[in-house]
């Protein structure tokens, strides 16, 4: 199971639910029939009702979840799909659950962190690079600073440019 979304909160009176999109393919959400949710350790599958979409959020009215107390019990859960369900990236693209816990390395001086998070943002992503001293650097997803990706190492190669680690 692949991660698609967070639940963030409940959205109205009616079951909806306002999820944060975490994937590469927020289309996701407006091709599938279902979704599943991990309640104590178990796999829930819940159809689809019917999806909104807007730039970072979804709103999902899940079949069955009618009120907003039942909305508040998804809080926080993450979103899953099956991985049968997952497109495949086009050129220079990537998974996000693929990048993280991504080495990276600097093309000249070595090792740098690992990928934590990656925040999307309309222009381009942006990494978020975990170092051995526990700080967090920030770093764009342009072709003019991450060199190579090797997803099967596990392992990013990047250009820094001065003042980019800083």
């Amino acid at each position: 199971m692949y991660i698609i979304g967070k639940v963030i909160k409940p959205h109205g009176i009616h079951g909806e639910l306002k999820v944060n999109i975490i994937t590469s393919y927020p289309e996701h959400f407006q091709e599938l029939e279902q979704v599943f949710v991990k309640e104590e350790s178990k796999w829930q599958a819940y159809s689809i009702d019917e999806v909104k979409r807007s730039d970072r959020f979804v709103l999902l009215k899940l079949d069955d979840i009618d009120s907003l107390e039942e909305a508040e019990n998804f809080r926080n859960h993450f979103i899953y799909i099956p991985e049968n369900e997952l497109k495949t990236p086009e050129k220079d693209e990537y998974f996000i659950h693929d990048l993280i816990d991504m080495d990276v390395y600097d093309e000249n001086s070595g090792y740098i962190g690992k990928i934590k998070e990656v925040m999307q943002y309309t222009s381009n992503d942006v990494y978020v690079i975990k170092t051995p001293d526990e700080v967090d650097k920030l770093v764009p997803a342009v072709k003019d600073i991450v060199r190579r990706i090797d997803i099967k190492q596990k392992r990013m190669t990047i250009r820094v440019i001065e003042g980019l680690l800083d």
